[in-house]
């Protein structure tokens, strides 16, 4: 649903000699199916390298297998993983005269290993039978790769403003007696994480008799707080972020009586307060195919009615979503300011100023490119920069004395933009002297 970039952060260093890894390198966990891979070269060495190969194994006995090809001033490899689980890496150089190293990949060690997890964790709560005066919940969440210290459970007065915490065990299937904090009704609400970071949930409304009158198994339930005007909130961590106007909903059914499912309706709202239907999942099959209208914030919840005609209600005013997504069509806006090259004990660096602006940026967005010609092809200097607004580059060998500069600002819904140097900047800055060495007076 999410077409977002990640940059990993594991660099695979390309050594012309040197013994294999003994231990594999730690797994990365990535929630995100399309990444970047970048790889760095020696000093000197890409003038003699022809290309850089990647090679992917998938699982731990799979067999190595090339699957992308970029010349040696690329700086990383764009991948888009296929399906979840282990992906292990491993870079092969190639030279001018067609010497390649490892020589061998089939007993190479991976350099990076990367376990791609998209599937969110399931999550239900049920209502237990009350004893006394305390009521009771049982919970049970699943995932392959589930990681229960995450594991919270929240309770609160329906339209109480804050969650109180429930202290429960790290378990994945349990149960909890408590006090109610009133004697009305009560909402209960669970949220659990993978080693991935994906989140799952439940919802749970028990009446204040101890009737349990709505129960919602969601794959994301918001954390956001009404406010008194009924409207929510939600924290920038709850929220989805894409750049297309058209998305693919994943969804559970739980709990499907004989009469089977009748209608999977999607409704949404703007601004936490009033609610739209958005129409029927016709084959009442996940995914669900969504289309906006607009960029923006939406907040989406799915309602199920059984073959009789029962379910759940549509959202009211000041329900919570069970999901917030952000729409974001707009590419940040990127003004490259400077560029100047440094002089004396500065020299042999350059010195780049620049300004972006984007209400959605992501964390550390900026990357820096170089070019010999201003069409390009454009070689990566560094990335994963904060938006400080300078930066000063010291050239490394082998950089042409003469390019242009680019810098990209990229923002948490994948939208890039960029700006380009008008001239270029020379990095040879010397100035000629001439020295008269003597006088030769022969006659010839």
């Amino acid at each position: 649903m999410c077409s977002r970039r990640v940059v990993l952060s594991a660099l695979i260093l390309l050594l012309a000699a040197g013994p294999a890894r003994a231990q594999a390198p730690e797994i990365i966990w990535c929630r995100q199916p399309v990444f970047r891979i970048p790889f760095q070269i020696e000093p000197g060495d890409e003038n003699r390298l022809k290309e850089v190969q990647l090679y992917l194994k998938l699982g731990e006995q799979g067999s190595w297998r090339l699957v992308k090809t970029v010349g040696p001033r690329e700086r990383h490899f764009p991948f888009r993983a296929e399906n979840d689980g282990l992906h292990q890496f491993l870079v092969r150089t190639v030279d001018l005269e067609g010497r390649a190293y490892p020589p061998r990949v089939e007993d190479a060690p991976p350099g990076l290993r990367v376990m791609v997890d998209t599937a969110l964790p399931q999550a239900v709560l049920r209502q237990l039978p009350p004893r006394g005066e305390q009521i009771g919940i049982e919970w049970e969440v699943r995932d392959e790769h589930l990681d229960l210290n995450s594991l919270q459970i929240d309770v609160r007065s329906q339209g109480a403003l804050a969650w109180q915490a429930l202290p429960v065990d790290p378990v994945a299937f349990g149960q909890k007696y408590f006090s109610p904090p009133s004697r009305g009704p009560i909402e209960v609400r669970l949220r659990v994480k993978d080693r991935a970071e994906n989140q799952g949930s439940a919802y749970l409304l028990i009446q204040g008799g101890g009737q349990d009158v709505v129960r919602r198994d969601a794959e994301s339930w918001p954390t956001a707080t009404p406010s008194p005007s009924g409207s929510a909130t939600p924290r920038e961590r709850d929220i989805r972020y894409i750049n297309t106007t058209d998305l693919s909903l994943a969804y559970t059914l739980e709990d499907v009586g004989p009469s089977g499912v009748s209608v999977v309706e999607l409704w949404f709202t703007r601004d936490g307060r009033t609610w739209q239907r958005h129409g029927e999942d016709p084959d009442k099959t996940s995914p669900f195919q969504v289309r906006f209208n607009s960029e923006g914030l939406y907040g989406l919840t799915l309602v199920v009615k059984s073959g009789v005609g029962l379910g759940d209600r549509p959202p009211q005013p000041g329900d919570p979503p069970q999901l917030w997504v952000e729409v974001d069509l707009t590419k940040p806006v990127v003004e490259l300011r400077s560029v100047e090259a440094g002089r004396g004990p500065d020299a042999g660096t350059v010195t780049i100023t620049w300004r972006a602006e984007d209400k959605n940026l992501a964390p550390a967005p900026i990357s820096l490119y170089y070019a010999e010609n201003p069409e390009g092809p454009w070689t990566i200097m560094t990335g994963g920069l904060e938006n400080s607004g300078r930066y000063v580059w010291r050239v490394p060998p082998g950089v042409p004395y003469r390019f242009h500069v680019r810098v990209e600002a990229v923002d948490k819904g994948g939208n890039v933009g960029r700006a380009d140097s008008s001239k270029p900047v020379i990095v040879d800055l010397s100035v000629p002297k001439g020295r008269i060495l003597g006088v030769d007076g022969s006659n010839r």
